[in-house]
């Protein structure tokens, strides 16, 4: 040991430096330990707590941001669902409006129709009636012109009767 001592002092180490030293660095080792340790070792112990529960709380966020992502899509499937319901809806009361529509139509058509053959049926009449008075009015002119006299009223009525009868 002696030969490692004296080596050592050759180089510049002095033992009892060394031990000096030592006893000095447990001291103060000591001494920051029992002063300054326990609240740095709080610190950090506080400080990974607040890291880990904010680590958590990320987590925490992403699973509910995830969720929310879910749940508006979920959200929007189902508008979308609904608003072609909707649209589906309203095409086919579209669509029943369009054959009332074309049924009223066609109603007012065919009243339009029968009131037009009404009106051409009173128009047939009132000419039927018009071309028989011209006819009884020409027949009279023409009888008048053939006997060249003019038949008293009586006779006349008579006359017209057995010539429209013969027309007819």
């Amino acid at each position: 040991m002696e030969y490692l001592l004296e080596t050592l002092g050759k180089v510049g180490f002095d033992w009892r430096m060394a031990l000096f030293s030592f006893i000095n660095f447990i001291l103060v080792f000591w001494l920051l330990k029992k002063l300054f340790f326990k609240k740095i070792l709080n610190i950090i112990e506080e400080r990974q707590e607040s890291i880990k529960k904010g680590l958590e709380n990320f987590e925490k966020s992403k699973i509910e941001i995830e969720d929310a992502g879910k749940k508006a899509n979920t959200i929007i499937i189902e508008a979308k669902k609904e608003a072609n319901g909707i649209i589906e809806q309203a095409n086919e009361m579209i669509k029943i409006e369009n054959e009332k529509m074309k049924d009223k139509t066609k109603e007012d058509i065919k009243e339009l129709v029968a009131q037009a053959k009404k009106n051409l049926e009173i128009q047939k009449q009132e000419m039927k009636e018009e071309i028989h008075k011209e006819t009884v009015h020409l027949v009279i002119s023409a009888v008048e012109k053939i006997l060249d006299e003019k038949i008293d009223e009586k006779k006349d009525a008579s006359f017209i009767k057995k010539m429209l009868e013969s027309v007819k």
